[in-house]
């Protein structure tokens, strides 16, 4: 019998760090149950909670981004010194068999220790682009799993670069099988399905409630859910009721796996992690990538689906007018035409990779049995 083995997840912040390493974490232990694993990343409260719903032992640490180092440097420099030092201590008291990065800066200080002192680390790169921190710590990296081909050739040369797809939570990796039961839903009412990420986004939803206004008509029979983040969620679940159209409003939707199988059409950022989620459900999507993403990575994901016929693309303009316009124009013609909607749905459905999380888990354990 195996020996119980130890996994820190170093990184978080957001769900789309966050919900590959679950994913990860759930096919150790499906795998393994007497495997431990531990999520070691930021204090910020959604974090937390994501974590404890999953029931997911977490510990913090008080590391903070570059753009508080903007702000506050000496703020910066002084958590993240203790950042630094905690990882340290923690690496060294757990002494884990492997120690799988999330990406994010939250994963920085936890990686390094752990390649520090020789335990074997695996970085998860979500995006076609690859983040800051991952370029960074992928020279300390026994393997990095990449969710799109095109992401291989943006490390160093010498980088064990490996194609998995982006890890699925298990509820979400379940509904690949499903997809092909949307053809039998009802046609009214569709759900038109808004994503704006889990912390919300002004300026998409703004977008989308003047294309609401727009296209009231074509809304008439069907029904919006709409994740709003927590800043407007009143005001828009207030202008909804004005136009008199079916519309539920929630600042965070906890409970994916549900509203992606009653999805009929998508809005959606361009966060990888959402792509996948997205793809694996077979559903055609709208994308509005977020303009200000670092190295511009949200329209590299958008652009490397859409090549591939399973979403569309709206810009964002400077003026929020033209945004709206485009948006209209767009979800004009795929509200009406459900040849087209099943079109791309059968695109997203080729893209998907339902079995990520277990290539992941694969790579892991034959990099932990190497060195036993």
């Amino acid at each position: 019998m195996e020996s119980m083995r130890t996994y820190i997840f170093a990184g978080g912040g957001t769900g789309g760090h966050l919900f590959p390493g679950i994913a990860v974490a759930q096919e150790l232990q499906q795998r393994h149950p007497q495997d431990r694993v531990l999520f070691v990343g930021s204090e910020k409260e959604l974090e937390q909670s994501i974590l404890v719903r999953d029931r997911i032992e977490h510990r913090s640490l008080p590391v903070q981004s570059l753009a508080v180092l903007k702000r506050r440097p000496l703020h910066f420099a002084l958590q993240n010194w203790r950042a630094w030092k905690s990882a340290r201590r923690l690496i060294h008291s757990e002494q884990p068999d492997a120690v799988i990065g999330l990406g994010g800066y939250a994963s920085a200080p936890v990686v390094w220790a752990a390649a520090h002192v020789g335990i074997p680390v695996v970085l998860l790169e979500q995006n076609v682009i690859p983040g800051r921190t991952n370029r960074w710590l992928s020279r300390s990296a026994a393997k990095v799993c990449v969710s799109f081909p095109e992401a291989s050739g943006l490390f160093p040369a010498a980088t064990r670069v490996v194609v998995t797809g982006n890890p699925l939570r298990l509820e979400i990796a379940a509904l690949h099988q499903r997809s092909a039961a949307k053809n039998s839903r009802p046609e009214s009412p569709q759900e038109l399905l808004v994503l704006g990420g889990s912390q919300g986004a002004d300026l998409l939803n703004d977008a989308v409630v003047t294309a609401a206004l727009a296209l009231k008509s074509e809304l008439q029979h069907w029904r919006i859910v709409h994740q709003s983040g927590p800043r407007q969620a009143k005001t828009l679940r207030q202008t909804y009721e004005s136009l008199s159209l079916h519309a539920h409003v929630e600042p965070f939707f906890p409970e994916m796996a549900e509203r992606y199988q009653a999805a009929s059409l998508v809005i959606s950022r361009a966060g990888a992690t959402t792509i996948a989620e997205l793809t694996c459900c077979g559903l055609p999507t709208v994308l509005i990538p977020y303009p200000h993403a670092a190295d511009d990575h949200q329209r590299a994901n958008a652009e490397s689906i859409r090549d591939r016929g399973a979403a569309v693309i709206v810009e964002h303009s400077p003026n929020p007018a033209e945004t709206a316009q485009q948006l209209v124009d767009q979800l004009r013609s795929l509200l009406t035409d459900s040849d087209r909607r099943q079109t791309m749905s059968a695109a997203a459905f080729q893209l998907a990779q339902p079995n990520a999380a277990a290539a992941v888990a694969d790579e892991i354990l034959a990099l932990v049995r190497s060195r036993n």
